[in-house]
């Protein structure tokens, strides 16, 4: 299922080329073959790109011929012993974990030239651990991943934000008499501190944070927080009053399992950010390669949203999702990747806009609760972002940088006007249109239908 809609009702069969062949070169065959196939698996062209110097598109939309990183980047990356490039990312995160599993399978940072080594880990401390010594130079983590790594000054470049928005919870035991987290101010329901469970190190530890800071809880007088696995923690497990997680492993508690019931969403106390980033010294050095992680990062979510079935059947196949129900799974890709826009991964800087201004009001509580041993400023988090890269992206594809953020209602009410309205995966109940009036820039084909800027 496409999630777009073409201005153009003549059919546009898009041209997948292999990497390196001469630009000029291509387009001449193509144009000679007049709709034959072209070697290599190719498909044939539509009238929409049959004339010499169109663009040509693979069937998911990203433009060929694909750039190929310098030889002289390569060279440097192996003098760092940084070839092949080591990688991760994070299982069991909606809306992340498509992403990278697809540039794992479909190789797309390969076909970019770039060789990869990947691996998995199950949260944000694991894979900073990997991270800050530089045994992994690509990584994916919530905001809180990033900011330990700003926090002890790793040298770090976000590429682009991930899952925007995703929803995480507070859950609690069936039996439980807690009917919010107000609840646990001055120990009224329990008569002591709550104990709840969380991620060390991960968003959800982050979540609670932001949520006790705006209702007035305090450590060790209204809760204490224990330390336990995501996946472990949605099982609802004995000696603890609350569990913070989040999707798709609060869809799996409460609807599969029906080990817990939902308390509430943390999401009305702050807006979760995740981030793909690489090395600071891989970008000052190899630029060409943190745009091809790019790119190729804009085009893993394209083919998700062009091979939704496939996508879900091969994440399925990992050891890490032989537990989980594929109904759960694809309802949480929906509404996390199938569904929104493909531009809401923009990386924003603006320091009085979104994110930089967002991360620094809750790494501020996090200062002050000891979750970051420094303080991280709006400046720190405007100097790891690196908006360039996307930009370039989205040139590219003929794509528009969005005003805003699009995953934000009309109505936001601006960053600290707490409680947060409804945003992301809550305000959709289908597919977001895309592309509408004034979001491309040129022509750009999917699905075999060209979308006229």
């Amino acid at each position: 299922m496409s999630s777009f809609e073409s201005d153009d009702d003549r059919p546009a069969v898009p041209v997948e080329t292999k990497a390196g062949v001469d630009r000029r070169k291509f387009l001449g065959h193509a144009a000679k073959a007049a709709g034959g196939l072209i070697a290599g698996n190719l498909l044939g062209t539509g009238n929409a790109q049959a004339q010499a110097g169109a663009q040509q598109f693979t069937e998911w939309g990203w433009p060929t011929p694909y750039e190929q990183i310098s030889a002289k980047s390569r060279q440097w990356l192996e003098s760092k012993g940084w070839w092949p490039i080591s990688a991760a990312w994070i299982v069991v995160w909606s809306g992340q974990e498509l992403i990278n599993h697809t540039l794992q399978s479909q190789k797309l940072l390969e076909k970019r030239g770039i060789e990869v080594k990947w691996q998995t880990f199950v949260a944000a401390g694991f894979s900073n651990e990997a991270f800050i010594p530089g045994r992994i130079q690509l990584a994916s983590t919530g905001g809180l991943g990033v900011l330990a790594l700003i926090s002890n000054k790793v040298p770090t470049s976000a590429l682009a934000v991930h899952s925007p928005g995703i929803t995480h919870a507070a859950t609690v035991p069936l039996d439980s008499p807690l009917k919010s987290l107000a609840d646990l101010k001055d120990a009224r329901v329990l008569k002591r501190p709550a104990i709840v469970g969380t991620t060390t190190g991960s968003t959800n530890h982050f979540g609670f944070i932001a949520a006790a800071n705006y209702l007035g809880l305090k450590e060790n007088q209204d809760f204490t927080l224990r330390s336990s696995p995501p996946g472990d923690l949605a099982t609802g497990p004995k000696g603890l009053d609350v569990y913070t997680i989040w999707e798709p492993h609060v869809s799996y508690s409460t609807e599969v399992l029906k080990s817990t019931r939902m308390l509430e969403a943390l999401d009305p106390y702050y807006i979760y950010s995740g981030y793909y980033y690489t090395r600071r010294e891989l970008e000052e050095n190899a630029p060409d390669v943190a745009q091809a992680m790019t790119d190729a990062f804009v085009e893993a979510v394209l083919w998700n949203k062009a091979n939704q079935e496939q996508a879900i059947t091969s994440l399925m196949a990992l050891p890490a999702y032989g537990r989980l129900s594929r109904d759960l799974i694809k309802k949480m890709s929906e509404r996390n990747l199938f569904w929104p826009k493909p531009t809401v991964y923009y990386p924003f800087d603006d320091p009085n806009g979104l994110w930089p201004k967002e991360e620094t009001r809750i790494s501020e509580w996090a200062h002050s609760t000891g979750a970051s041993k420094n303080k991280v400023s709006n400046e720190d988090w405007r100097n790891v972002r690196r908006t360039r890269y996307m930009a370039g992206t989205f040139e590219k594809l003929g794509w528009k940088v969005p005003d805003k953020p699009p995953f934000l209602p009309r109505d936001f009410g601006g960053v600290g006007n707490l409680p947060y309205k409804p945003y992301g995966a809550s305000l959709l109940s289908g597919p977001a249109p895309f592309p509408e009036a004034g979001e491309l820039t040129k022509p750009w084909t999917f699905m075999g239908k060209t979308h006229k800027a």
